[in-house]
Formats: C-alpha cells, sequence, structure tokens
C-alpha cells in the first residue's frame, strides 16, 4: 500500500546502555512479524479498552466519528471493535496499521485525506487510490477483511510462507501466514529508511503493545512481604513460603514498584501445594494439578497412590470453582503426580504424568525441571501405552540467550520473548547473573513470541 503521511513515530532502537554488562537488542527478523494467534486475536480489546488506549495517544482518534456500513455514525474505538469482531482480526493490529499508514494514533492535527486513506487499503504502489474505498469505516473494515484472507488463504498471494521472495532487495522468507500477509497488504521492508514498511509495522506494534512483565514472572513490591505470580494477565498472591518453596525459585523474584504492582489485576491466590487433595462439602476430592482439580475416583483409589485422609484438606465449593477442571483420576490413570520414564533402547527420556507422555529434549531441559528426580528405565513397548504431548519447555521466568546472538529472551507460558534492548532489561530489574546461556537446540525448542518492551 502506498503510504501516506510519513510519520516520525515508530520506535527507535535506541543506542544500548554503556553498562560493563553484555550489550542486547532484540533483532528485527524481517521472516517473521507478527504471530498468527496474535493477529487473529479479536478478544483482546474491548470497545472501552480501546477508547482508553486512543485517549493516551495525542492524535484526534479519540474523538473522531465517522459513518459505518449501515449508515449509522459510530466512533473510531467502535470502528475498530465492529470490524475487528467481524473479520476476526485483532483490533490492536488495525490502530497499528493507521499509524503506520497515516500516523492517526500521534497526528494531533490530521488532514481529512488521512482519515479517508487511513489504512492506504485501495491504494497500491504506483497509482491512486480507488474512490470505491474511501472513508475511515472502509478502510479500516477492508483491510480487517483482506488481512484476514491473508491469514487464512495464504497460499493465494505472491507471498507465501516459505517462499523466498526479493523485498528491497532482500531476500524474505516469511514463516507464517501473518507475516506473508503483512508483505502482501506492504510488499516493503524499509525502503532502505525511506518508507513506512513492515520494519515499521514490527517498531509500531512492539511499541504500543510490547508486554509488561510476561505471564510466569515473580514479582515482589519494594517495601513488600507478599510474592506475586504472573497468570493470564493477573497477579497471584503466593500466600505461604512453604507453597513458594514447593514451586518457584527465589532467584527469580524481580523487585517492583507499588504502582507497577497495581497494573495486574488480582487473580485468585495460590495457596496449595502441587498434587494437594482437597475435599468440598459433597464429599469429593480432587488433586490440584498445575492449577487444574482433577476428581480422585475412590477411597480405594486415593489409597492406592498412596495418600491418606490427613493428607485431605475440606475447601468450600467457591474455592473449588477457582480451578479449571481436568480428568477425573481413575485406576486406568497411569502416574497422576508424574514420572521420569527412559526408553532402554534409545535412551530418549520422557516426562509422563497422568497417562501422558512429554519428550526431555535435553540435559539443559532436564537440569532446569527435574533436578534430583530419579528416572525409570522401561521398554519401549511401555512408553508406546502413554499418548503424546507437546515437549517440556524450559520453566516460566527463564532468562536465556545463545553464544552467537546477544538478544536475551524470556521463557513465558513455553515461549520466549526478546527483550527489546538493554534499557528495558534494566529498567524491568533483570538481573544480569540470571541469564543462562543454553543450546541452539534448548532455544529452538521455544517458539518466538512477542518483543517485550516494558510499556513504559
Amino acid at each position: 500500500m502506498t503510504i501516506g503521511k510519513n510519520t516520525l513515530t515508530a520506535l527507535a532502537l535506541t543506542a544500548l546502555v554503556a553498562i560493563s554488562s553484555p550489550a542486547l537488542a532484540a533483532e528485527f527478523d524481517p521472516n517473521y512479524l507478527i504471530s498468527d494467534s496474535e493477529i487473529t486475536n479479536y478478544n483482546s480489546m474491548g470497545v472501552n479498552d480501546i477508547q482508553r488506549f486512543l485517549e493516551k495517544r495525542d492524535g484526534t482518534l479519540k474523538s473522531y466519528v465517522t459513518i459505518d456500513n449501515d449508515g449509522q455514525t459510530v466512533t473510531a474505538a467502535e470502528t475498530f471493535y465492529k470490524t475487528a469482531l467481524s473479520a476476526m482480526i485483532n483490533p490492536k493490529y488495525l490502530m497499528v496499521l493507521v499509524q503506520k499508514e497515516m500516523g492517526l494514533l500521534d497526528d494531533t492535527s490530521p488532514q481529512q485525506s488521512q482519515y479517508d486513506w487511513a489504512t492506504g487499503y485501495g491504494c497500491p504502489d504506483g497509482g491512486g487510490c480507488n474512490s470505491r474505498w474511501q472513508g475511515f469505516f472502509k478502510q479500516v473494515n477492508s483491510a480487517a477483511l483482506q488481512t484476514r484472507d491473508y491469514v487464512d488463504n495464504p497460499s493465494q498471494y505472491y507471498y507465501q510462507p516459505g517462499v523466498t521472495r526479493m523485498i528491497d532487495n532482500t531476500p524474505v522468507t516469511p514463516k507464517n501466514p501473518a507475516t506473508a500477509g503483512l508483505y502482501s497488504y506492504t510488499p516493503h521492508i524499509d525502503c532502505g529508511g525511506n518508507c513506512g514498511g513492515n520494519k515499521l509495522f514490527w517498531n509500531l506494534w512492539n511499541k504500543y503493545f510490547g508486554k509488561k512483565w510476561p505471564d510466569g514472572s515473580l514479582l515482589q513490591a519494594e517495601n513488600g512481604e507478599t510474592k506475586y505470580y504472573i497468570e493470564n494477565g493477573q497477579k497471584r498472591a503466593i500466600v505461604s513460603k512453604s507453597v513458594f518453596a514447593s514451586r518457584f525459585d527465589a532467584k527469580k523474584i524481580i523487585i517492583v514498584s507499588e504502582p507497577d504492582l497495581d497494573y495486574y489485576e488480582d487473580g485468585p491466590p495460590i495457596e496449595y501445594l502441587n498434587f494437594s487433595l482437597l475435599r468440598n462439602p459433597a464429599q469429593e476430592v480432587y488433586m490440584i494439578i498445575d492449577d487444574t482439580k482433577r476428581k480422585i475416583e475412590s477411597a480405594e483409589l486415593l489409597k492406592s497412590i498412596g495418600f491418606k485422609e490427613d493428607d485431605i484438606i475440606g475447601v468450600s465449593t467457591e474455592e473449588l470453582n477457582l480451578y479449571k477442571t481436568g480428568a477425573d483420576i481413575t485406576k486406568n490413570t497411569v502416574y497422576p503426580t508424574g514420572q521420569l520414564l527412559q526408553d532402554n533402547k534409545t535412551s530418549d527420556v520422557y516426562y509422563v504424568l497422568s497417562g501422558k507422555k512429554k519428550l526431555v529434549l535435553n540435559k539443559e531441559i532436564m537440569t532446569a525441571n527435574f533436578q534430583g528426580v530419579p528416572i525409570k528405565k522401561v521398554s519401549p513397548d511401555e512408553l508406546d501405552m502413554y499418548s503424546p504431548g507437546n515437549p517440556v519447555t524450559l520453566p516460566d521466568g527463564e532468562l536465556i540467550k545463545v553464544k552467537t546472538s546477544n538478544t536475551i529472551y524470556v521463557i513465558s507460558d513455553g515461549n520466549r520473548l526478546p527483550i527489546f534492548n538493554s534499557r528495558i532489561f534494566l529498567a524491568m530489574n533483570y538481573k544480569w547473573n540470571n541469564i543462562k546461556t543454553v543450546s541452539p537446540e534448548t532455544l529452538d525448542a521455544h517458539q518466538l513470541g512477542q518483543t517485550i518492551t516494558g510499556d513504559w
């Protein structure tokens, strides 16, 4: 798409902080701009969330009104919300797009043409804009629908996942449909710094929607005692030292200010050890496994697993309802509390939990998750009894890098999230001595996720 008003709102790669610790900077990868799950996360913001976001920007969209396809008056926030739901495309993406194309998030005095061609839709390189698509609502809606088609039907377009094309004199091989779609929409990286190509999109996306401390982080206020685990964007208080010691690593605690802690809404507290037994008023007994409750089939089964009546804690129905519900634990559930099994032929090691086996890829991942845990050697036939699951990843909150790159990643939900630069690393109170250098094999075992910019 032809770029309209070229603004200077892109997040620049700032000069690295002059420190004795190793330099780092998130590396722009033209082959991977955004994940498919992010670009299609149409429920990421409600209309009120979008309005609050626009009100934080200097631009005029916070008070802009337009006409939708039904002739109804709608606000800019309603436009982003309605079109996102209709096309099942992330409204965050649509807002970044109008900034990339016309600078509308931050421009305090835009021209009418910037609204009329807000997403650059219908404005091909080397040609004029088609009046059929003129108007703010049409622009946003058309861009959303077009992007949806890029994701759903990648093989129908020139830029495709896994196919190398020359873009701005650079060979680019998109790794996923979302990235290929962005090049179909704007077939440029940055035109040598002379256009608002997809590097600008990447910068803006991370500027506006980079994560603060991601899921899997351990936070503690400067003058507080309570430690919190970040999960699903909420802070969950860890209620006792014994619970903390059983599930978390004290070295990963990040000291933050009270306002930073208040950034997160309160989630349900973490009160029980893994594999705790809870009984509700109906006398049903559940085992808690990774915040999922699983009903124990019978008292006889409970004894056979090795638990006693004294191990059971009485709780209310409301408290039990805070946990997700998993499959019942029956006499056919093998290793409900987990077991490391090694194939006595191949030497491959698996973590088996409740009948599902997960490959432990190498010694680095083994040590990080199962230090000192005994391994039982079994036959391949026994291992074939269990259904395969995703391989075991490094624990959430781990800071890692490889020798060949300066980029530091934090593990969150099994993904590796690049930290944007040294300034962000230090501002988020991460510690250099917690960084582990891992093999490329371990790095590649974790899917690349969204860059952390700290949202400062």
